[in-house]
């Protein structure tokens, strides 16, 4: 039977994309043919419409389109559980269910088809990660037999990530990452044109950087996150969509009831399909073996941890169901946190940033990291976090000199014994709470271009001096910061500018800062942290401002005192942040203050187990060898501005 003609759209994109010309489409099929009866080890479909697939997916490269046909059929043997037929009532179930739904009518005559896949609306503890896979498997190989838009212009995937959970994601392991990546990306005839998420779980970055790390650049390059569903709409028009997301390709139901019949009418050929694959005691030469494809083992079930942190402990326990397998937590000693849990790969922009001012060195990120937790781990007073991210935050933030991230990382966790007045309230304390929705300190949801700082907007007014202490207000700013170290590669590569607003200020809020106080400060933030403050800028300062300032001015560096300014008002600010990034109050589009406290209030909430966890660091000075580190001599001025004497 000849292969089906394409539409005179898609041989047009066929002809400029695959460089197909139906003058050899025959000739071509036949050599894959003559070439797969040579093969003794090789169980293949010679159908001449299957064959097209493979030639179209290589782009007419007769030599990768063999490549392709032989690892497609060898994972079979590597990866039978990819290919496993689900039993009728399972398919059935699992379509009621529709966590993968694949929309056969394309946008529009030369486009890629949409799929959808919607990990929360299934119970991870009655369907695995397998069983919806073999489902989709289904849909694909009909879609590669009878609908040319996914053969020729591809396919595009929505990743609705709304009501995912970690018992989800616990699910995939390393390894089913790894061939998960080889088949469609290596062994698969799919041309994937984009790859879109959206609702993503907070936790979820960790998990997407190990599968990301297996991915290609080009595919790499394909992958976009979206804050929400309008942002979606602008690269994937809502009306092409099913009518739960606002579009007019069907209900999900209806598209479920569509792959229904379809299974039906495909029955026999699928179970025929069932025959091939590979015999590898057949194949010329050595074997193929799962071993030598994938190499790498191993269940985020099953990873061992060198430090067990609690959050992460019950995260775990949670997320399980009761008939799951005992998670296997491991502690032995303080040098790893988290196997298989890279550290987040940074945009171009920001590793271009990273590489010119930080001197980073992708290839030598990973022997710094692993360097200092080999050093912390031989501290005895030391109790520090040995995450990778946390870590690089600290190498970046010295710009990868390891004698001075030893040195920060020590001053940072020896504040904690030496400043202890910083770190309260805790974040459940309700004081910190409300000091929270004043919205004291507001990061700002927009950078200063694309490799630009991130923005703290400070409002010292905010806060009622009678109920709240300066410490209490420092403490919200000093959790926010853990934060962002963590998520926010703009904060760690390319710094922050702090703008403190101080419209409303008064005496009562200055006098609140002693010379020790104002000492710790610029130690915590100038020597302690591994933040870069690019500049500071005070607006509306009051009178009077100038004689606490120029006290506290004096104890900075050289470097920071260059990096300060003082503007009568705010239009002088936005000579240096522009005003389009500030919050709407401001004159800015970057966003109400309400929206931007609403955002925190839900992050910390997000965070408020590891926060929890975080409390026990901090230095045990009776252990330090030699000198234990006392605040006297690390600050060494007590007093206050009320007992101050002015000429």
């Amino acid at each position: 039977m000849p292969v089906r003609p394409l539409t005179p759209e898609l041989a047009e994109k066929a002809r400029v994309e695959l460089n197909e010309d139906p003058k050899r489409i025959e000739s071509d099929i036949q050599h894959l043919k003559d070439w797969i009866a040579k093969q003794p080890h090789l169980r293949a479909r010679t159908d001449d419409q299957w064959l097209v697939v493979f030639l179209r997916g290589c782009k007419y490269s007769l030599e990768r389109a063999k490549e392709k046909l032989d690892l497609y059929y060898t994972m079979r043997s590597a990866a039978p559980e990819f290919f496993n037929k689900p039993s009728d009532a399972l398919f059935y179930e699992i379509l009621d269910i529709s966590p993968m739904i694949i929309i056969p009518k394309p946008p529009g005559p030369a486009s890629p088809l949409i799929a959808i896949i919607r990990p929360g609306v299934y119970d991870p503890s009655k369907y695995s990660m397998m069983d919806i896979m073999a489902c989709s498997g289904i849909m694909q190989k009909i879609l590669l037999l009878e609908n040319d838009n996914y053969v020729v212009a591809g396919g595009t995937s929505i990743m609705d990530l709304e009501g995912a959970t970690m018992a989800h994601f616990m699910q995939m392991s390393p390894m089913q990452m790894k061939k998960m990546t080889v088949f469609s990306q290596d062994a698969a005839p799919i041309r994937m044109k984009g790859f879109h998420y959206v609702n993503s779980p907070s936790f979820f970055t960790t998990i997407f950087n190990t599968f990301k790390a297996f991915l290609n650049e080009k595919n790499r390059s394909r992958i976009a996150f979206h804050s929400s569903y309008e942002e979606l709409y602008k690269t994937i028009p809502k009306e092409y969509l099913p009518a739960e997301y606002g579009g007019t390709a069907g209900t999900i139901k209806e598209i479920a009831d569509y792959w229904k019949k379809k299974y039906v009418e495909y029955k026999d050929w699928l179970e025929e399909d069932m025959q091939f694959g590979t015999d590898e005691s057949k194949r010329p030469g050595k074997p193929k073996t799962a071993e030598d494809m994938f190499g790498i083992e191993g269940s985020f079930r099953q990873l061992e941890f060198d430090y067990c942190p609690s959050w992460l402990v019950q995260r775990v326990q949670r997320a399980q169901s009761p008939a799951a397998t005992t998670v296997s937590l491991s502690c032995v000693g303080n040098r790893k946190l988290i196997e298989n849990m890279p550290v987040r790969p940074l945009p171009p922009d920001l590793a271009e940033k990273a590489k010119s001012e930080l001197t980073e060195d992708p290839k030598r990120l990973q022997d710094g990291i692993d360097h200092l937790k080999d050093w912390i781990d031989k501290q005895p007073y030391l109790r520090a976090r040995t995450d990778d991210q946390w870590l690089a935050a600290f190498l970046r933030g010295c710009k990868h000199s390891i004698e001075r991230a030893k040195e920060k990382i020590d001053l940072y966790y020896s504040l904690r014994s030496t400043a202890p007045e910083f770190y309260l309230p805790k974040h459940t304390d309700q004081k910190f709470i409300e000091l929270i929705k004043a919205g004291v300190v507001l990061i700002l949801p927009k950078t200063v271009g694309p490799a630009g700082q991130r923005v703290t907007l400070v409002r010292a007014s905010q806060y009622d001096p009678e109920r709240f202490s300066l410490n209490e207000f420092l403490s919200v700013s000093l959790v926010i910061k853990q934060i962002l170290y963590l998520e926010d590669d703009a904060f760690v590569v390319a710094g922050a500018i702090n703008v403190v607003d101080l419209e409303g200020a008064t005496l009562a809020h200055f006098v609140q800062m002693t010379p020790t106080q104002m000492k710790k400060m610029v130690v915590l933030e100038q020597d302690a942290s591994p933040l870069r403050v690019k500049s500071a800028h005070y607006l509306c300062t009051p009178p009077g401002f100038e004689t606490v300032f120029n006290m506290g001015k004096k104890i900075l560096s050289e470097k920071h005192k260059n990096r300060i300014y003082i503007h009568k008002n705010k239009e002088e600010l936005f000579d240096y942040v522009p005003k389009e990034i500030m919050p709407v109050e401001y004159g800015g589009n970057g966003g109400t203050v309400d929206e931007i406290i609403d955002y925190w209030i839900k992050k910390i909430q997000e965070y408020r187990s590891w926060l929890d966890e975080d409390l026990q660091y901090g230095t045990d000075e009776h252990l330090r060898p030699g000198s234990p580190k006392t605040a006297e001599n690390m600050f060494g001025v007590e007093g206050s501005f009320r007992q101050l004497e002015f000429d």
